[in-house]
């Protein structure tokens, strides 16, 4: 009886699966394409950097042997060609895989379930490509009038969805030949929750890696803000103009909010107005205490602020003021967190001394 219901269960999710990929039009196959040119660029971006990090580490600390660090090296440049080839291939329209034919029913799935922009999954997902720092998520960048980030958070969803399902299938046909086999409740069940998360593991994990990375930015943006604006403050107060005072901030380190302001400088030797070398970097930044410097900043060259310094200072007293809350409460956290761990250790300290204590009385 088992057998027939997953059977019935896996027939249904097939017909619902080549009905609803036959229902996508072209604007799902372009987006698709397009997304996986941009994921595999991305990787090949990340292991690039991977790559450089790695050569800067070995020229300083040489821990690995000389033959293993070329082998490292050949094997990331290896990976980086084929994440090359693959994107050509998908920008040039040469390729189209089993795999990106899958995401045709996570993107007819969103759409008969009407999830568009206004929906606080996609919202979240899309405010996450946006502060990935991959520059073709950008909040102004467009493809045809859609902005990159909704065209690459919509894909993401949909592949989520889609290989769920074809998860679900999969482990239906799974049960179905593990009970025709004369297989135990274990035997059957164990094979069918693995081939379901490994499928929607392919899924989640491209999904989960962007909201990681933008995560991890947020965190390193915020960490570091403070020692930037007190920076940009101290040499504003001593009377150099701001856009001095940025370029000489912008190389006094090297994590992300100095490389952020490397890039405001890049784009203003390039012609481009502070404003909207700023109005960039809030697009790929976001911090409430950066909208409020480029808010000052923006109506200092607006009008003439004479007051900058003391607005920079406002900040930079908030920004600290921020920071040391959030210490505060990241200790508390982790206070919480330790307090289970004691507890046991305590006990099982307990249990080692009155044990014994007791048997001996006991004697």
């Amino acid at each position: 009886m088992a057998a027939i219901i997953l059977m019935i269960v896996a027939t249904v999710g097939i017909m619902t699966f080549f009905v609803k990929t036959g229902k996508a039009g072209k604007t799902s196959a372009a987006e698709i394409v397009l997304s996986r040119a941009w994921s595999n660029r991305f990787s090949r971006m990340d292991l690039e950097d991977k790559r450089l990090a790695y050569l800067k580490e070995y020229e300083k600390y040489r821990r690995d042997k000389e033959k293993k660090a070329r082998k490292k090296v050949r094997e990331w440049d290896r990976q980086i060609e084929n994440y090359r080839n693959q994107e050509e291939k998908y920008y040039s329209g040469s390729t189209f895989s089993f795999l990106d034919y899958i995401c045709f029913f996570g993107y007819q799935m969103l759409i008969d379930l009407k999830l568009d922009g206004d929906n606080e999954v996609l919202k979240k997902l899309t405010a996450s490509c946006e502060q990935s720092g991959f520059i073709e998520l950008e909040r102004n960048q467009e493809t045809s009038g859609k902005r990159n980030s909704a065209i690459y958070a919509y894909f993401l969803l949909a592949s989520l969805v889609a290989f769920m399902w074809i998860g679900l299938i999969l482990a239906c046909l799974i049960g179905t030949l593990m009970i025709a086999a004369g297989k135990e409740a274990g035997g059957i069940l164990m094979p069918m929750v693995a081939s379901f998360i490994v499928c929607a593991l392919y899924g989640y994990l491209p999904y989960d890696g962007i909201l990681t990375r933008a995560k991890k930015r947020q965190e390193e943006l915020d960490r570091d803000f403070p020692n930037a604006v007190s920076k940009i403050t101290l040499l504003v107060t001593a009377g150099m103009n701001i856009t001095r005072a940025i370029e000489e901030t912008a190389q006094s380190g090297t994590s992300l909010i100095y490389q952020e302001l490397t890039l405001v400088v890049k784009e203003m030797n390039r012609s481009s107005t502070l404003q909207g070398a700023f109005t960039r970097m809030q697009c790929r930044c976001s911090n409430k205490y950066l909208d409020k410097m480029i808010t000052v900043i923006s109506k200092s060259y607006a009008s003439g602020n004479a007051n900058l310094s003391d607005d920079l200072k406002e900040i930079n007293d908030e920004c600290w003021l921020d920071k040391k809350h959030s210490a505060r409460r990241m200790s508390e956290a982790v206070q919480n967190r330790l307090y289970i761990p004691t507890m046991l250790m305590f006990i099982g300290i307990l249990v080692v001394i009155i044990v014994p204590a007791m048997a001996g009385f006991n004697l």
